[in-house]
């Protein structure tokens, strides 16, 4: 394994890694997984932290679980004079779990986890809509997820 990154090594990748795969992970489950101490691994997660590399440890949810059976990707397009203000609000909306500001003819791309297609049309109508300077927004519905 080599890295693009000189101030990362084989370790530290093997470390992001297992963390990638299961974020609880202990720091003595990882020092086992790869030969090394428990004290080691600890000051290595750490140096990424407070370098920047590793920015937050998270979880997965199930979204059907959590009674948000419905994924979608909303495209959005924009006059360009308003694509500050525009992202701005998008991010401030809850409905809103990734938000992505593309290169090239992409514009801005949104991923919801909501309850059905009715809390949906209610978002676009009620929420998108209301934003001056989109000039367009597409919608696409995930029908399976496959990594």
């Amino acid at each position: 394994m080599v890295s693009l990154n000189n101030e990362l090594d084989e370790v530290d990748l093997k470390i992001l890694n297992l963390l990638k795969e299961d974020s609880r992970r202990s720091f003595q489950d990882i020092a086992k997984m790869i030969d090394m101490t428990d004290v080691t691994v600890r000051r290595r997660v750490k140096d990424l932290v407070q370098k920047g590399i590793i920015k937050k440890f998270t979880i997965e949810t199930d979204s059907q679980k959590l009674g948000k059976g419905l994924q979608s990707l909303i495209r959005i397009e924009m006059k360009v004079s308003d694509q500050k203000k525009i992202m701005n609000d998008i991010v401030k909306f809850e409905e809103v779990d990734e938000a992505y500001y593309l290169a090239g003819k992409c514009g801005l791309w949104l991923k919801l986890d909501i309850a059905d297609m009715e809390q949906l049309e209610e978002f676009i109508k009620e929420k998108l809509s209301t934003i001056d300077g989109i000039t367009n927004i597409d919608t696409c519905i995930v029908l399976k997820t496959l990594k």
